[in-house]
């Protein structure tokens, strides 16, 4: 992570607009800052200052009238239970914390953290020895946080379970049958593919466990793409892993880690790709990378969720406009947005149907009319489409995820997060507090040493 080295002193502010204050922390000591955010050239920025280690600026968003728009939708919330007390305020008391605002929809669960590929892009470090068997959770363990995720989320929360690479254990399989054995209905593998792509059994054991969904890394259709981030030449296994997923009936949402300059030309492929595929592919995720765990990102304007958003849109052929992505209301509104592609519903269309996304279909008044908070993260949209046009033909659902590293990290944000990780003392952890490296890719708890 190489953009707080590259900080320089924010511009006078003269001829800046000011959005609002807000907390971040230092990207050298992770210390709790004050921040502003404002406007230079119609882009949006993040200025911060430590007394110890100076100022830092960081790109946030490319156009403010976009952003205001974004962060001023609002949604019901649905409130944490058996809450942490505050004591040393945010980032550290986690948990979540009496000061958090949403009940986790999605709680990772870290499984291992071996892997059968070294990827240059990583924020997990994950180890790289497929033998080091000690990293593994054990079954008892993972029974005892499940309990914990059950008592402190409800089991309507959804169960990602990852790692490493969670594909290497053995045992998965069993996992699985145990988070259905509790009362977890929706229960997704996150996988690099390698395995399920090369082992079609392996895969029906998964599913006939209770596996519901598959969550696979996909960053283009380009073999040099996957060397450049994932290290090895992954496309014909990708697609054998897509094509497994087919025969044993199992849905399958790919996720694109998009990087400037390496990928993000692809993300319009990516989509058409996913609209042919819709019969088992059922979403997009697109990650624009962030620096943390092993991956530098090397760009002082880092790509953001609303870069993704326009640049998607250009790269639709007129399929999307950047104001057809909305909030998911699962977190924070500026940390994921969604939009749902689906056949136009017969009632509105009886002929000459087209795919359309869901904001050519309802308004803003009816989505949030209609606005479930107990939808998963990313499912709002497809919820409110079974709910008003039960009949429909199956969509592509399109999620952008806007994850913070130290630079943008935003507690505003962070008190809004609804995606979780487990950790081995059962509290469930914010997605980007638990990543949370400084400039050198050092832990908070690391730097007390």
């Amino acid at each position: 992570m190489t953009q707080a080295a590259a900080a320089s002193k924010p511009e006078t502010t003269t001829d800046m607009n000011f959005i609002e204050l807000t907390q971040s922390v230092c990207p050298v000591c992770l210390d709790v800052i004050d921040a502003r955010i404002i406007v230079i050239d119609n882009a949006v920025f993040m200025e911060k200052s430590c007394s110890r280690h100076g100022d830092f600026s960081t790109y946030l968003w490319p156009d403010q009238s976009h952003y205001r728009w974004m962060k001023n939708f609002k949604f019901p919330y649905l409130r944490p239970t058996a809450l942490t007390p505050v004591d040393k305020g945010c980032p550290q008391d986690c948990g979540p914390c009496k000061s958090h605002l949403h009940r986790p929809r999605l709680v990772e669960l870290e499984l291992t953290q071996r892997c059968n590929l070294r990827c240059p892009v990583c924020f997990m470090k994950a180890d790289d020895n497929q033998t080091n068997v000690t990293t593994d959770l054990k079954l008892a363990d993972i029974e005892r946080q499940l309990l914990n995720i059950k008592n402190q989320c409800g089991l309507q929360t959804s169960i990602q379970l990852t790692g490493g690479e969670p594909t290497v254990r053995e045992d998965l399989p069993d996992i699985i049958a145990l988070c259905h054995e509790i009362g977890f209905r929706a229960i997704e593998v996150n996988t690099n593919g390698i395995v399920i792509g090369h082992n079609l059994n392996y895969l029906e054991r998964l599913t006939s466990s209770g596996a519901t969904g598959i969550y696979m890394q996909f960053d283009g259709l380009d073999d040099e793409i996957f060397k450049k981030v994932r290290g090895a030449n992954l496309l014909k296994t990708k697609m054998q892993a897509i094509e497994n997923c087919r025969t044993v009936g199992i849905q399958i949402v790919l996720a694109m880690a998009v990087i400037r300059g390496i990928n993000d030309h692809q993300m319009g492929k990516v989509l058409q790709f996913g609209l042919k595929n819709r019969d088992i592919i059922a979403g997009i995720a697109y990650q624009p990378a962030f620096g943390s765990g092993r991956f530098e990102i090397d760009d002082n304007t880092p790509l953001t969720m609303g870069d993704v958003i326009f640049e998607l849109s250009e790269q639709s052929n007129g399929l999307l406009s950047p104001f057809d992505f909305w909030p998911t209301g699962c977190s924070h509104p500026l940390c994921d947005a969604t939009t749902y592609i689906l056949p136009q519903p017969q009632d509105l269309h009886p002929v000459g149907r087209e795919l359309v996304p869901m904001s050519r279909v309802i308004g803003l008044h009816d989505y949030l009319h209609h606005f479930n908070p107990s939808s998963p993260q990313g499912s709002v949209l497809p919820d409110i489409a079974d709910k008003m046009y039960p009949d429909h033909e199956p969509g592509l659902s399109i999620l952008v995820m806007n994850y913070m590293d130290a630079m943008s990290m935003d507690l505003k944000r962070l008190r809004l997060c609804s995606m979780t990780v487990a950790d081995k003392d059962g509290n469930q952890i914010p997605f980007c507090s638990y990543q949370l490296t400084n400039c050198n890719g050092i832990k908070r708890s690391e730097l007390a040493l």
